[in-house]
């Protein structure tokens, strides 16, 4: 198979208790939607073959408040485990055709269709085993775009380790620079999202 047929799948991380939060961050409003729906509309927008969100605490709450679209949802019911129990509920909830796979989070508001695409086109170009991520002045961003290749890597991921570690551990990485310091901007606290509405 030629690297430029590859599928793809978009798994969006969205299971997280966000203790520091106090609520449930991914329904959280910035511009009139909440952050789960702007990565959800993001992409489901975007040219990736299946979009999976994977959902745990206040999964009822989240799932009545958002339009899925196109997205299928995969319920992490370890979510108190931490984020790698997440990233491994959507690696196996995967078709068995995907060839890679976009890990986001939910809480970029500012991540769209445009810069995942980017992500999708730059590993068409490559090879099968090449690692792709968003970067800024050379420093790797979320998301990443994760080679079938190393699928098995993060099935062993533990408690709230990340995809960073396996992205950092294969030298066949390629980064697409973003410069909009906006689009890394992620929302931890209700201080960040009043800080936030104070810019728009």
């Amino acid at each position: 198979m030629k690297n430029s047929e590859a599928k793809i799948g978009c798994i969006i991380l969205a299971a997280g208790m966000a203790v520091r939060f106090g609520s449930a961050k991914q329904l959280a409003r910035i511009e009139g939607k909440s952050m789960l729906q702007r990565a959800l509309e993001s992409a489901n927008g975007s040219s990736a073959d299946y979009v999976l969100l994977v959902v745990g605490a206040n999964s009822s709450e989240i799932l009545s408040a958002v339009d899925l679209g196109r997205a299928q949802v995969v319920l992490n019911q370890n979510f108190a485990k931490g984020q790698s129990t997440s990233i491994k509920s959507g690696i196996t909830n995967l078709p068995e055709d995907c060839d890679g796979a976009i890990i986001m989070v939910s809480d970029q508001p500012f991540l769209k269709a445009i810069h995942l695409n980017k992500i999708i086109n730059a590993f068409k170009k490559g090879n099968e085993s090449q690692v792709v991520a968003l970067s800024q002045s050379g420093e790797l961003r979320n998301p990443v775009l994760i080679p079938k290749k190393l699928f098995p890597g993060l099935l062993k991921l533990k408690g709230d380790a990340g995809a960073k570690n396996t992205v950092r551990n294969n030298k066949n990485v390629r980064l697409v620079e973003i410069r909009d310091k906006r689009v890394f901007f992620d929302i931890d606290t209700k201080r960040a999202v009043s800080e936030l509405k104070r810019l728009e």
